[in-house]
């Protein structure tokens, strides 16, 4: 069993939860909000992105590539805006305490570089990770020939890979337990490249290099619930001076 480790000066309050029968949209990642699905728990989902985006210096190199590394991912917010402020994203990272159960990683709008930059063929060896540690599906390049490698040449499946155990968190054996994350400490993620990327679309109709290149991960976990509070049940209200009490 996970060992839990709340913190109620390190989480945000509890305003933000969604209920059964309000649950209508994607959970705000930007927000860190949850859902109430099971009692006494509250399940979260985490989205980040490492945006590789031609026009912005800082994370391709002077070729226009993603030289081969580990990378920050950032919360992007729901401000699309980069031209009259700055934009606020946020770091991506998990509270102390999390236990994982699912995590996720796509890369629309990535391919290798290797045929790019040199003009040879593209090998299919190319692998993008995160850092989770025992929560790894890994990315790999289309090399044309492997079977299960789906999408075109050199670009990354489109559906992405995925990696859950969502049976652990009903059978209480969390295979998703407490050695993923140190139990006192935030822990920030983390994309791992074993090649160099380049931002380019897959072949179709309007694709541009202005269209989204990422790469995207969702990491999914919960987090005990808040002990009840007055709001949860009806206590009476006290008696006044001189009322009745027969």
């Amino acid at each position: 069993m996970a060992t839990f480790n709340f913190d109620p000066q390190g989480r945000t309050p509890w305003n933000n939860v969604i209920y059964p029968g309000n649950y209508v949209a994607h959970l705000n990642a930007y927000r860190e909000q949850g859902v109430v699905a099971l009692p006494g728990v509250v399940f979260f989902r985490l989205v980040g992105a490492l945006v590789l985006n031609p026009d912005i210096t800082g994370v391709l190199d002077e070729n226009g590539e993603l030289p081969a590394g580990s990378y920050d991912l950032q919360i992007l917010s729901p401000d699309m805006r980069q031209d009259d402020k700055p934009r606020k994203d946020r770091v991506f990272k998990l509270p102390a305490g999390a236990i994982v159960y699912r995590t996720a990683i796509s890369a629309p709008g990535v391919r290798e570089a290797d045929s790019i930059a040199t003009g040879g063929v593209l090998p299919g060896d190319t692998t993008i990770q995160h850092s989770v540690s025992s929560f790894t599906p890994t990315l790999q390049a289309n090399d044309g020939t492997t079977a299960g490698r789906d999408g075109e040449l050199g670009f990354f499946n489109p559906v992405g890979e995925f990696n859950d155990t969502m049976t652990s968190i009903v059978d209480g054996t969390s295979t998703a337990s407490n050695s993923i994350l140190e139990p006192e400490t935030a822990i920030k993620i983390q994309i791992v490249t074993s090649a160099a990327l380049t931002a380019e679309q897959n072949p179709s109709v309007g694709a541009c290099r202005k269209s989204p290149s990422a790469i995207i991960l969702e990491v999914c976990y919960y987090l005990p619930d808040a002990a009840p509070d007055t709001d949860d049940l009806h206590i009476p209200y006290a008696i006044e001076e001189g009322q009745d009490q027969s």
